[in-house]
């Protein structure tokens, strides 16, 4: 399976949605994310701009997100008007063998465990929450999902040690492979723990009315 497709997958068990579906514009990947401004979303995995453009135009709703894994200059010339482009991101895996993380030894690490899902939350002493990340399971592949640190408690490697608590976890259940989607902000976070480069993501919007 293509690993934008099993990210997909991993995805949506983390976020709690429904499992992806095979779309009516093959190949293709869709799923309902209810919300307001993110009606649903189609995942192209790795497809030409012709393939892309064919997508686009058969969309006739608002607040659609279209993904494809490919080069951001190959897909923006048949972006339509009115679209809107998010921000570059890209698609990143590892195998399980990732480095330790230092130890925080003033922060607590608590893991919320599911069917399919882990949550782990980091608090201080006093119980303020300092930093969370969510770990979606489809199979034998892990998705890490909204690793995110609390601006008063950066620069302390809690983001890496939420990472490795997860980790711990899908080796647990069987795990072989792990896949993110990662922002500017977390790239190089992710290069530093091993993580390698698999594609571009480009995501697209379609316009509210």
């Amino acid at each position: 399976m293509d690993d934008h497709f099993k990210w997909a997958f991993g995805y949506c068990a983390a976020r709690g949605y429904g499992q992806p579906v095979a779309a009516a514009t093959p190949p293709a990947l869709w799923f309902d994310a209810g919300k307001p401004d993110q009606t649903g979303r189609f995942i192209l995995g790795g497809a030409s701009g012709e393939a892309a453009a064919a997508t686009f135009a058969a969309v006739d709703a608002p607040h659609i997100y279209v993904d494809i894994a490919a080069p951001r200059a190959a897909i923006l010339p048949h972006i339509p008007p009115h679209w809107q482009p998010r921000d570059p991101m890209w698609l990143m895996a590892t195998g399980t063998d990732t480095p330790a993380a230092r130890p925080t030894p003033d922060f607590m690490i608590e893991v919320a465990e599911g069917a399919d899902r882990f949550e782990a939350v980091a608090r201080d002493r006093n119980g303020s929450l300092a930093a969370r990340g969510v770990l979606g399971i489809h199979g034998t592949t892990a998705v890490y999902d909204q690793i995110v640190t609390e601006a008063q408690f950066g620069r302390r490697g809690l983001g890496s040690a939420i990472m490795a608590e997860l980790g711990r976890q899908a080796i647990r259940r069987g795990v072989t492979e792990c896949l993110l989607v990662a922002t500017s902000d977390g790239k190089a976070l992710y290069e530093r723990l091993g993580w390698t480069l698999r594609s571009d993501i480009v995501s697209v919007i379609s316009p509210s009315a």
